[in-house]
């Protein structure tokens, strides 16, 4: 009984979530003490900065032209060399510590180098989960990566500012490999112990052909290329929202504390945590998963209208809450609809491709939010960017291909995307010919 309450949807989707959380654990760790350590060693705030954005940037515009490789190997494989190159370069940064050295340019180097680590190797996790559960456990799994995920989110960075106020950058970075060493040893199992055949994939092209059937896969599959044209969207909007609106409004409309910052962010936090856990699943079995997904974007584009325009920062805090239900309501879903519906060998590279497209534009939404600010005013903006998000629903319903791929239910989603769509994967077919 203990068991199956650890480990509800069987041992090797646990081994998988425990080595991803336990990365994220890590990675927080090592994002707040590598911020601090720049801090305290350049005082610039633009070189800080710059770091950041580069590596970014490398993770994102990458993304799509590395995922191939995700498709090409055994996955649980590939995952576990991208976890000990990352490993090798965090231990590369707690020696650089010990030694007190210090070079703008080696540290760069090393994020980008994570950084293009990281924008294959989250896509071959998403891709592997369809793998390690049984049939119709797709969403469940995903919805508790979610919350995981969330929760991880919320403790993280306080466990990563305990660490360095407690002992220092250095006791931190340190900390931080060993908890990613702990990540390695859970692949390591999941590899030696469970059935790895089950989950190797399929023909071996090659990275040209594998990413150029990626672009055209993304493409021929509207239902997806539909959802990747939204997702930019409602980045384009809410990234720049959480990141740059709601500090500056609190900052400098409201001139309060950083205390309101992180309760809002905690309320997100708590209600991405409660949906994942609880009323996704209570909506979605009531309504069906095309309109929680609708549902989502109306109570999304609502709550941050209403965030601004309530008098009350108390109400807009509880607001949060709302926006981080509504995220969920989006995102399981869709998640769910591509890992299933997408065939085994081209999981990896669709899931890269989606994240790619969704989030191509957030560089320049985060660029022009403070000039729209200045020419608008916060609240104006940041009505519009909500009402942009709510019409996102009649969009959806006036797309044939998205009403249709999320009215299935999860058991007739697999297979659902080559069924339909198979110019998207006829590369595919024609190779299984051939031999």
């Amino acid at each position: 009984m203990k068991v199956d309450v650890l480990m509800p949807l069987g041992p090797r989707i646990f081994l998988l979530q425990t080595g991803t959380s336990l990365g994220m654990v890590s990675g927080h760790i090592f994002r707040l003490a590598m911020a601090w350590w720049c801090l305290q060693v350049t005082h610039s705030a633009v070189a800080f900065s710059s770091l950041i954005a580069i590596s970014v940037a490398a993770e994102i515009y990458l993304k799509p032209f590395l995922a191939s490789f995700g498709d090409h190997f055994n996955r649980i494989k590939f995952i576990i060399v991208c976890q000990f190159a990352v490993l090798g370069i965090i231990a590369l940064f707690c020696l650089a510590s010990y030694l007190g050295y210090f070079n703008l340019a080696f540290i760069t180097s090393g994020l980008v180098v994570m950084s293009v680590i990281s924008s294959v190797r989250e896509p071959t996790i998403m891709g592997l989960i369809p793998d390690l559960v049984a049939e119709g456990e797709v969403t469940q799994a995903i919805s508790h990566r979610s919350t995981i995920n969330s929760i991880i989110m919320l403790i993280g960075p306080v466990i990563a500012a305990s660490l360095i106020s407690i002992f220092s950058t250095g006791v931190a970075l340190y900390i931080c490999a060993l908890v990613f060493v702990s990540s390695c040893i859970a692949f390591v199992v999941l590899l030696f112990k469970y059935d790895v055949d089950a989950v190797l994939t399929g023909e071996k092209e090659t990275w040209f052909h594998k990413t150029k059937g990626a672009f055209k896969a993304i493409y021929h599959v509207k239902s997806e290329f539909h959802i990747a044209l939204i997702s930019s969207v409602i980045n384009f909007t809410m990234f720049p929202f959480f990141s740059v609106t709601i500090p500056y409004w609190m900052n400098s409309e409201l001139k309060l504390p950083v205390a309101y910052l992180g309760a809002f962010e905690f309320s997100f936090a708590l209600g991405l945590i409660v949906s994942s856990l609880y009323i996704n699943t209570i909506v979605r079995e009531w309504a069906g998963r095309l309109n929680n997904v609708l549902f989502g974007f109306v109570l999304l584009g609502s709550s941050v209208i209403a965030i601004v325009l309530m008098g009350n920062i108390y109400i807009s805090i509880v607001l949060a809450f709302f926006c981080g239900t509504a995220f969920i309501f989006i995102n399981v879903n869709l998640s769910t609809l591509r890992s299933t519906a997408t065939p085994r060998d081209y999981r990896t590279r669709m899931s890269a491709m989606a994240a790619f497209l969704s989030s191509l534009a957030n560089p320049f939404g985060v660029a022009i939010t403070g000039w729209y600010i200045n020419l608008l005013g916060v609240v104006p903006f940041t009505v519009i960017s909500g009402v942009i998000v709510m019409l996102i629903a009649p969009v959806i319903l006036l797309s044939f291909h998205l009403r249709r791929a999320l009215s299935l239910d999860e058991a007739e989603m697999k297979g659902y995307y080559e069924k339909t769509y198979p110019k998207a994967f006829y590369k595919r077919e024609e190779h299984k010919y051939e031999t």
